[in-house]
């Protein structure tokens, strides 16, 4: 299904920003999932490398009718707005936005709250207290450092984003383009009360950073903004598409089409060429080092118990996980070790979801983590002690967030509905599967959830070399023939690489 997408934002005649930067990067993005973006013009430009010559606001009564002529068959999932040239189009937005979440809670609001051309030049007559009336609407702002102060009058980056959380905004993306730092560091900051399509947001606040690449660029900031409103029209939780948009605009910048004097942004879908930011978040203070996969994970059976391990075993399974819950430290201690043995003398690479003491003290080939499980866990001892190290993954933040750890594997899912754990909200669903196996190449991925023989194929044709399968096993009446089955069919399954 494609989603729609409304711009209410002003015209570029340069083409680096405003709407001509939207639609380029709403097509783009597009490649991922369908999208489609309506325009509605609040404002005709002129402007170039010179800066602004001039800037003529449209009229309400035009843009209640461009409205009126996209409702109701173009609805949108998201509304992206940039350039509001006075208060009567704010407040005709506000009377629009209004009507529409009434129609759909669901709606999401992202505002770029422009005020100035990049290259010189006012573009926007509205003062600090005109907004005041709009930050309960708005879903996500994301003002650079200059804007984020003039609407705040604060000088501290954090103060000035809380203070916009508490008159309303549910969340705050600060564009750090502006800092004197050698990085574009940017910051997501979530109020804790945001429930984004009914899941809370997680975390609060997520901030990435990738090196500042030098030229005079134009549009930065209107493409982030609507790369971030992309991603969540496609299904993509906050956090994951703060990840995606700064992925795009780092590539975009990396590939930007010089003209004369000036930089406008390249606009080409996600590729394996991006550069993945940097999260700035809690991870150890000396390099962990965790040793590679001894054979290919294929076809990777989650057993819960010593039993079924064993049958998995005896059935040709090259890689097993065993998943413990509820049981007695002797009987943990008894089932791992008898795990530990088993696999050894079959060449089976064994992990131990959860329990890594004993995972170390009993010599376990590796470990599964959960992520909510990282930072309990003693990583350092993990590595020190050989141990493979694989981590669960729930999206492209907590992807972001494991690779910097350096795994041994990535679990990425759940990728259908599972009747092991609730994953309402966190279903991946096939269509990111290939965007997750483009930027995170250099490690093994492997998709779990919900998979089965009869859905198999789909997840390989999405470019992922592993699956992880978990009630499917325990259910197959003849095990061997059930994993020769998928076995064959991952060997044999043709890979673009």
């Amino acid at each position: 299904m494609t989603a729609v997408i409304w711009s209410i934002a002003g015209s570029d005649n340069s083409g680096g920003a405003g709407i001509q930067a939207d639609l380029q990067t709403i097509s783009q993005l597009g490649a991922l999932a369908p999208l489609h973006l309506c325009t509605l013009v609040t404002a005709v430009t002129a402007q170039g490398p010179a800066g602004l010559i001039a800037c003529q606001s449209v009229d309400v009564r035009l843009l209640q009718q461009q409205a009126q002529s996209l409702l109701p068959e173009h609805a949108p999932a998201v509304i992206k707005t940039g350039l509001l040239c006075n208060p009567q189009q704010l407040d005709w937005v506000i009377g629009l936005v209004q009507q529409l979440k009434q129609q759909n809670p669901q709606l999401l609001v992202v505002c770029d709250p422009v005020k100035q051309c990049s290259s010189g030049g006012e573009l926007s007559e509205l003062q600090p207290q005109h907004w005041q009336r709009f930050w309960p609407y708005v879903d996500v702002l994301t003002p650079n450092l200059p804007e984020l102060q003039y609407l705040s009058s604060q000088t501290n980056p954090a103060t000035a984003a809380d203070w916009l959380l508490q008159q309303g905004v549910k969340a705050v993306l600060i564009k750090g383009g502006h800092s004197d730092s050698a990085l574009a560091q940017d910051q997501l900051r979530i109020n804790p009360a945001f429930r984004y399509r009914g899941f809370p947001a997680y975390p609060q606040q997520v901030t990435l950073a990738s090196p500042k690449l030098a030229g005079n660029r134009h549009g930065t900031g209107c493409v982030l903004s609507a790369a971030l409103a992309g991603a969540l029209a496609q299904g993509f939780a906050l956090e994951d598409a703060f990840v995606l948009a700064k992925v795009y605009i780092q590539q975009g910048i990396q590939q930007a089409v010089q003209l004369g004097n000036y930089c406008h942004n390249g606009h080409r879908a996600v590729d394996a060429s991006s550069t993945l930011p940097q999260l700035h978040c809690a991870v150890p203070a000396q390099p962990l080092s965790f040793p590679p996969l001894s054979a290919p994970l294929g076809l990777y059976l989650v057993l819960p118990d010593y039993a079924t391990l064993a049958l998995a075993v005896a059935a040709g399974a090259k890689t097993v996980q065993l998943r413990l819950k509820q049981q007695t430290d002797v009987e943990l201690r008894r089932q791992i070790s008898a795990a530990i043995t088993l696999c050894r003398q079959h060449q089976v690479q064994l992990f131990i979801n959860d329990h890594w003491q004993l995972a170390i003290e009993l010599g376990a080939y590796g470990v599964h983590l959960g992520q909510e499980d990282v930072d309990q866990a003693n990583l350092q001892a993990i590595a020190h002690a050989g141990l493979r190290l694989g981590l669960s993954c729930h999206g492209l933040y907590k992807l972001l967030r494991a690779e910097q750890l350096q795994p041994s594997y990535l679990a990425i899912g759940a990728v259908f509905a599972t009747q092991t754990k609730d994953m309402s909200g966190k279903l991946q669903g096939l269509d990111k599967l290939p965007l997750y196996r483009q930027l995170f190449r250099q490690r093994p991925l492997v998709a779990i959830g919900g998979i089965t023989p009869q859905n198999a194929a789909a997840v390989l044709s999405t470019g992922i070399r592993h699956l992880a399968l978990v009630s499917a096993f325990v259910q197959a009446e003849y095990k061997p023939a059930f994993v020769r089955q998928l076995q064959q069919l991952i060997e044999e399954f043709p890979h673009a690489d």
